[in-house]
């Protein structure tokens, strides 16, 4: 099962040409961390009980994380949809 972890950061994501990877990390524990824009933060339990839910009991590889970043990513940009916002006004404070 893979294991998630918030973390609070003050990474630039729109600096970085790959800040959407930054969504979910994993870090040297093969722990996934998330770093959701802060108007997304509400709905993060939804996002991890989601991820859980999918690879509950997948074997932890590079591949895996791939999807799940992908999967976080259509999520980010599903809930910036419903909001009336862009994936990029999402990293604003509200």
């Amino acid at each position: 099962m893979p294991v998630l972890r918030e973390v609070s950061s003050s990474f630039a994501p729109l600096e970085s040409p790959s800040y959407f990877l930054d969504i979910l990390a994993q870090d040297k524990s093969e722990t996934w961390v998330l770093h959701l824009p802060p108007r997304l933060k509400t709905f993060e339990r939804e996002l991890e009980l989601l991820l859980c839910k999918v690879f509950t009991g997948r074997p932890r590889s590079r591949e895996n994380l791939e999807l799940a970043q992908q999967l976080t990513l259509n999520w980010c940009l599903s809930k910036c949809r419903k909001m009336g916002i862009a994936l990029e006004e999402s990293f604003h404070e509200v």
